[in-house]
This record gives C-alpha cells, structure tokens and sequence, in this order.
C-alpha cells in the first residue's frame, strides 16, 4: 500500500464530471508486409503477459474518509482485465477527422474510481487514412489518470508493453505470484494517516534545508537582467498580468482533438541556424505563431503575449518505474505580441534560459506537502464549484508539454508503431493544452480542449505546421540576404 503524494492526490481532488483528469494518447500501429492481422485476444494474452512490469496495471485508489489524509494505491483484489481492454471498429469513413471524433468520445468520461485507472482501447477500420503504409493498420486509444503518471513515467509505462523490433521479446516471469491486498478499512486508513503526518514537520524542516543552497546557485547561475524575464511586463500592461483569451474560461465536457506532424529534420534545420536555440524553443515559437493567427483572425489577439506553462520532469534516475508524478514548471511568453517569426523564436530562447534555472530551485510536488489533504481537497472542490476561474485573471493561458521519444522505430505484439498523438487534461481556468510528441524522425503536436473554446480545431493545428514553415522560409531569406 502506498500514499499518495500531495501533488498526485491534486489530480484526484480536482476531478469532476466535466472535468476528467486522465491523460493518454493515439497509437497507430500497422504491418507493412501484411504478414499479420489484428486479433484482439492475441493482444489480450499478450498483454496479460507483461502485467507485471508496471505497478500501475493492478493497482486501484482508496480514499480516506472525510480526506483526513491523502488516497492510497492499492493491489485491487478484484482485478479482471476484461475491464480495462476493449475493441470497435471505427465508423464510416473511417478518415483521421473520424477516429479524432471517436477518440474524444473514448475519453471524455471520468474514468471508474472502483478499478484500476487505466484503460485500452483497440480501433480497426482505419482503411480511409490517408498515409498510412498498410491497409491493416489499427488503433489504440489509451487513458491512465493522471495521478498515477506524468509524462516520462507514462514513457516508461508504455515500454513495458513496447519492445524494440519486429519480433515480441520473452518476457520473464514475476519473481513472485501476485497476490492481491485486502482493501484497507476507513479506520486503517486514517491510522496509517495519521502516522504518515507525524513526520511532515521533519520534512518541511529538510526541505528548507534544501531549497536555500538552490535558490543561491540559480542566483549566480543567472544575470540580474535574466532573472527579469519571467516576469511579463510591456509598455502597455505595466502590472505583469497574463492576458486573459478564450482559452481561460470553466471547461465543458466536450473533449476535442486536433493533431498535426512536423518533420524533425525541419525543426532541428531552424535549432541549428539560430544561436542558443532548442528543439523545444522552435516548437513553442511555432505553437506561439499559430496561437497569434488564430486569435487574430477572431479579433481576440491581446496587446501582451499570452503565456505557457511547459511541465518540466524532476524524476530522479533512482525513481524511474515509479508511480506517481515528479514535475516542477517553466513558465514562457510566447512573443504572440511579435510579428516576426524569427524575432519570436530569439526572444524565446532567452525567457527559456531564464526560466528552466528558476524552476530549479523549487519543486511544486515538495511544496504540496506541506498543505492538509482535507483543506486541499476542500480548496479545489471549491474552486470548481464556485467558478473561480472566471473571477481572476489567469496566471497562465495554455500547457505545452514536450516529451521526447524514442529515435527508432518501436513494436507492440509484432506490429510497428507507426505514430503517437498525446491526449492532455484541461482545467477550468486553462482549457487548452498542446502535446509534443518524438518518434522516429517525426514530431507530432496535438491540441486537447473544449468544443465550445475552439470549435475549429484544425485551423489551429494548420496554423502550427504553417509557422514552422514560416520559420524555415525566414531563415533562409536571412541567409541569402547574408551571403549577397
């Protein structure tokens, strides 16, 4: 049995109907010599194989009583795989606008709390998409809440499924026959609790500790003019408010997707051009570019730049394969007050730099643990029911999170992966986010929120791929105004 962190629980506290808080993603896989087909009780008893590689696939949530204290993990003794494995065909046509559509009809509800918060689902019939190298080619939809993952732990969930060529490797056995734990009583609960809270006031001790030598090494890590950056002041907003958008209003429980694939290649040609730049900085200027075009084109476009919060992953090398998330944040301005592409991309890299060493200094997943379960679960109920989000300015308008992949191609069962789009979770306040995904030369984006916030999804994800382009064309036009 195992506490939850502060951090975790969050995602369980914030939960509602409109608001699940399970991330995931679109995997498509297919066979180019058409040697294979699906079959979904082969996947099955594959699958069943490889139980044992990740803690996350037995273990469901118990909550205390009345949150005096945080929920726990525990091994489900009701565990059925049946549950959590599942198999449609997709509708006519079945074109890529089809499966985003049933993909956000997969995803939408609020997963059950009584099982294990993970879930499958396998799509065939995806004879219409365009691209695709093989006729049998299928899909999978896959969900796990958000509390049990983040980003890189949800990478190293899926390579326990994942194996490298195209023949499935051995899998060995489990060491030990699982063997399922009594669920806990209320009491138990609030016992084992009650011991855990004994020693918050140590850690808290410790913490402080060691966040004062960090806070001094950011301080001469970093120039004074540096450090100035994430604040975001403009001659016109002198107070350093983010501007408020059409992205920062209560969610609803519309879920849609949007996707779009840019050639690593491309990205990396721009990197290497400008000084100082990363993959990351050319992908949040693109997804800044097409954020301005999209809000001009709706004559919403604010005078300050709007501004992304990208998790950054704090995940230690000693605690990888462990549940749970591990993250701290970076907060960027993404230049949507610039016109310039290449102007965008440069004042990026600075606030990049600036912001990644203030992240270092603080970890949010520390800091909420010093905050009582019963005020945190009271605190975030309340600020969904009484509609806090539209009574302040936001602190952030959008999340964009980047989670590089493996650069070889990877399998399932003996079939490739051909591509991965990210699903994300939207709160209210924050109804947008943006996942990057790496894979084997290939850089998916794809756009999560709310049908009633961007009801033209894929104009928006057009306007990414447009940029990027709009990038690549004025770096060249500097180029050959250099060399004349």
């Amino acid at each position: 049995m195992q506490q939850l962190s502060s951090q975790d629980a969050l995602y369980v506290y914030l939960e509602t109907p409109k608001m699940p808080l399970h991330i995931g993603g679109l995997y498509i896989f297919g066979i180019e010599d058409g040697s294979k087909e699906f079959d979904f009780q082969d996947f099955k008893n594959y699958l069943k194989e490889r139980l044992h590689l990740s803690r996350i696939f037995r273990q469901r949530l118990v909550e205390v009583p009345m949150h005096l204290g945080k929920p726990f993990w525990v091994d489900d003794p009701d565990f059925d795989l049946d549950h959590h494995l599942f198999h449609v065909a997709l509708p006519k046509p079945g074109n890529l606008r089809t499966l985003a559509n049933l993909a956000a009809q997969i995803y939408n509800p609020p997963m059950d709390k009584s099982r294990p918060l993970w879930k499958l689902t396998f799509v065939t019939g995806l004879d219409s998409i365009e691209g695709l190298p093989t006729k049998d080619a299928f899909g999978m939809i896959a969900q796990v809440h958000h509390s049990m993952i983040d980003g890189k732990s949800g990478v190293e969930i899926m390579n326990a499924i994942l194996h490298l060529g195209p023949t499935p490797p051995k899998v060995r056995p489990p060491k030990e026959e699982w063997k399922p734990e009594r669920i806990p009583t209320g009491v138990e609960l609030m016992t084992r609790s009650y011991g855990n809270a004994l020693s918050t006031p140590l850690k808290f001790f410790n913490f402080v500790k060691d966040a004062a030598p960090k806070a001094f090494d950011v301080a001469k890590e970093l120039s004074s003019e540096i450090l100035k950056l994430p604040t975001f002041k403009t001659t016109a907003q002198k107070t350093g408010n983010v501007p408020k958008t059409r992205f920062n209003v209560p969610v609803t429980g519309r879920k849609i997707f949007g996707a779009t694939d840019i050639p690593l290649s491309q990205i990396k040609a721009v990197k290497n051009k400008v000084e100082g730049a990363t993959v990351n900085d050319v992908l949040l200027a693109a997804c800044g570019g097409a954020l301005r075009r999209y809000l001009l084109e709706k004559e919403e476009l604010p005078e300050d730049s709007l501004v992304a919060v990208s998790p950054i992953s704090i995940r230690a090398k000693d605690e990888q394969g462990k549940m749970g998330n591990r993250i701290s944040a970076m907060w960027v301005a993404l230049a949507t007050d610039t016109k310039n592409p290449l102007k965008r991309l440069k004042r990026i890299c600075k606030k990049t730099k600036a912001s990644k060493a203030v992240g270092k200094a603080i970890e949010a997943d520390k800091i909420m643990e010093f905050v009582p379960s019963e005020v945190a679960a009271l605190a975030s109920r309340l600020y969904t029911k009484m509609g806090v989000s539209e009574k302040h300015k936001p602190f952030f308008n959008l999340i964009i999170t980047n989670v590089p992949g493996p650069p070889i191609p990877l399998y399932m069962n003996g079939f490739r992966l051909l591509n991965h789009y990210g699903f994300g979770a939207v709160f209210d306040g924050i109804g947008m986010m943006i996942v990057i995904f790496s894979y084997a030369g290939n850089v998916s984006i794809c756009v999560t929120s709310c049908e009633e916030i961007i009801p033209d999804i894929k104009t928006l994800t057009n306007y990414i791929r447009t940029e990027m382009n709009a990038l690549s064309e004025a770096l060249e036009l500097e180029t050959h105004e250099t060399n004349v």
